[in-house]
């Protein structure tokens, strides 16, 4: 059994952005995913495979104030290099964020966002 632990930070281009301690980050390595099956009247079914992009999910950072100006710039930013630093393993990938990031305008952590892989290597762990 291995073990297991919170997520720590989130490095983005050099980067490292503190994880709230209620994250739970999900790690989704990719691959060929059968996506659905297409069923006959006899009774058989042909299943549909399609190529998933590896990525991490849930993830959720504190942008202070002197780290505003390079969690902007990272936003729009394409194959930099990404790592999720957990206590027990760490993941790396080169990819991007994806989506609208929202920051909260009291407490400085945003909302819920993913970063994908974009170089085809998938995610490395440590």
């Amino acid at each position: 059994m291995s073990k297991v632990g919170d997520a720590i930070s989130l490095t983005l281009n050099g980067t490292k952005f503190a994880i709230p301690k209620d994250t739970e980050p999900n790690v989704i390595e990719g691959g060929d995913t059968i996506t659905e099956t297409q069923q006959f009247g006899d009774g058989t079914a042909d299943a549909y495979v399609s190529r998933n992009i590896a990525r991490i999910t849930g993830l959720r950072i504190k942008v202070d104030d002197k780290l505003d100006s390079a969690f902007k710039s990272v936003r729009s930013m394409t194959d930099i290099p990404i790592v999720l630093q957990c206590v027990s393993k760490s993941y790396e990938l080169t990819g991007c964020m994806v989506g609208e990031v929202e920051v909260s305008a009291t407490r400085r952590i945003t909302n819920e966002f993913e970063v994908h892989c974009t170089d085809g290597s998938g995610i490395r762990k440590t």
